[in-house]
This record gives C-alpha cells, structure tokens and sequence, in this order.
C-alpha cells in the first residue's frame, strides 16, 4: 500500500486524466461523497501527511469527479510536498510486506517461518526512533501467566481520560474497537516493532498517521474487557508479543539499551538488550546456585526472567544473568 506520492507532477496528471474520464451523471450518494471528500480537503486542520493518505486512497479509484480535482489542486497549491518522504512504504515494510488497518493480530506463522535473531537499534537519529513511556502511571500488572493465561502486555495505572503518547516513531496501523481490546491503537514502528494501545476512552487518530515518541495518540479509558481504567501496552513483532521489561526499565522509564536483539524461539519471539549475558540450565542447577555463580541476587535472577523464587530449572533453558 502507498502513503506518499511518488511525483506530485504524476498526481496532478492522473487528476486530469481521470477528471476527464468521469462520467457527468451523479447519484445523490456519489454528490454526497464529493461534497464530503471537498469539504475534507479544504480543512485548515488537515495534516499534510493526512492529505497524502487521500490521494493515495483516491489513486485506488477509476474516476473522480471535477469537483474534487479543482479542491486537491487549489490545496495542493498551497502545501510544501518539496520535504515530504518520496516512494514511502510503511515503517519496517521490509520485514512485514503487508498492511492491514482492521485487524491488530494479522499476521500468519508463515511470515516468521525463516527467521533467526534481529538486531535493532532503538535509538536512531537518521529514522527518529527513540522511546517514551506511552502512559505516567505505576506498573499493576505484568507480562507473563495471570489467571492461567498468558497476559501478552504490561497494565499501567491512569485514570479515565489522561493522555496516552506513543511510544516509539511510527505509522498508525490500526485505530478502532476490537474486540476484548476494546478502543485500540496499533503503531508500526521503524525500528522492526509493532505496539499495542488498548481499552482507551477516546481515539484520536487514523491509519496511516505518522506518530512521534510521545505523541498524543488518545485517552485511556476502560473499554473492551477490562478491570477498571488502565492502559494495556503490548510491544509486538512480526504479530508475537514480547516481554517489555527486556526493552525498558519499567522503574526508570526508558530503554534498557540503545539497541535490542529479537531471537526466534519455538514459542515466538524474545528480546533483550544487546551484550546481555545468558547462563544455560544444566542439570543440578537450581536458582541460589546460578545467582552466586554471576554474583547476583536470586530476587534480580527472578526479575529478570519473570519467574518465582519457587520456580524449578528445566535443563537447556536460558536464563538471563545480567542487566
């Protein structure tokens, strides 16, 4: 799917070229639209990254009416396209190959199939990647198993209507209600991540929007399947969630690392922070041994890992051992 214009002398000629195709006989329906896509156009309000997201619909059509062409080319007139990205696809198009803007789980196990081990940098001036925390509040829930399934996010505290920004830059990928997720956002972002925004009060944007870290993107709330007003914040890859905690310190608020590897388990995906060390469970090994080994403490063992001080080693697991 495209999101920028490859050449605005291209549009304006398909503009004239489809003008002059289109039949003079309207419905009311199709004057409606018109009258709606006119009014649309001549918002002072309407994003110049907006607008090259309804031409880019509009190429998709066979026709367009004279009415439309004059309003696009009057606007046009007055936008700078001179610094906009040319031949853009979607952010991190190369690993995804695909753009779905109903469902926020699209993707088949076809699509990781091949895969090994990623590397990506979190923190890239030249792509605008960075990070802010999507929402103020205390962590109250955690990635891992509650309540006999697996919860695929973290929950932060907020109340009905505070500010929820995005996380990293990114294109909006899904911005609707769905499900148990009730208002969700779903971002795309370049450096290869997907994340999730659910049980918002109120949306306030639209697939195919650019989003920078921190951006407002809407209000929490307590809608879909949910237990009081929280923010429920996924970070996905290729469809399969991964624990935050690796990516950011959930105290500090920000990365753990300018840069994060995303590794292909049986499972899905894992991903933790560039030179993190790793012990392999062998037989015998139990979690005090393990800690004084790397000379930490059982309870830094078990955070790191997301489990209990009761846990039992299987052999052949991998436990991270450091920061």
């Amino acid at each position: 799917m495209r999101f920028f214009l490859k050449n605005i002398l291209f549009i304006l000629g398909f503009f004239l070229f489809a003008s002059a195709s289109a039949g003079s006989e309207k419905s009311g329906s199709d004057r409606e639209t018109d009258d709606a896509l006119v009014n649309l156009i001549q918002q002072s309000q309407l994003s110049r990254e907006k607008l090259v997201y309804l031409v880019d619909s509009l190429l998709n059509g066979d026709t367009i009416s004279f009415c439309v062409l004059d309003a696009l080319n009057k606007r046009m007139a007055t936008e700078s396209f001179y610094n906009l990205a040319i031949d853009t696809n979607p952010p991190a198009h190369n690993l995804y190959g695909s753009w779905n803007i109903e469902n926020p789980n699209c993707y088949s196990p076809e699509l990781s199939i091949n895969d090994t081990s990623f590397n990506f940098d979190l923190v890239d001036q030249l792509n605008g990647c960075g990070f802010v925390m999507p929402a103020g509040g205390i962590i109250t829930s955690l990635y891992g198993y509650r309540d006999g399934k697996m919860h695929n996010g973290i929950d932060i505290a907020l109340h009905t209507g505070d500010t929820v920004v995005s996380a990293f830059r990114g294109m909006v990928r899904v911005a609707k209600r769905y499900g148990s997720f009730g208002n969700v956002v779903v971002i795309r972002h370049y450096n290869g991540f997907e994340t999730v925004y659910a049980h918002l009060s109120k949306i306030d944007v639209q697939p195919g929007e650019m989003v920078d870290p921190g951006q407002y993107i809407g209000k929490g709330g307590n809608t879909g399947r949910s237990r009081g007003a929280h923010l429920h914040f996924e970070i996905r890859f290729k469809g399969n969630a991964v624990n935050p905690r690796y990516i950011v310190d959930l105290d500090k608020k920000k990365i753990l690392s300018d840069a994060v590897v995303v590794k292909k388990t049986n499972t899905g995906f894992v991903a933790y922070p560039v030179g993190s060390i790793f012990h392999t469970v062998r037989g015998g090994d139990y979690l005090y041994k393990v800690a004084l080994q790397y000379g930490i403490t059982v309870k830094q063992l078990c955070a790191w890992n997301g489990i209990g001080k009761k846990s039992k080693l299987v052999a052949g697991r991998k436990l991270k051992v450091s920061q």
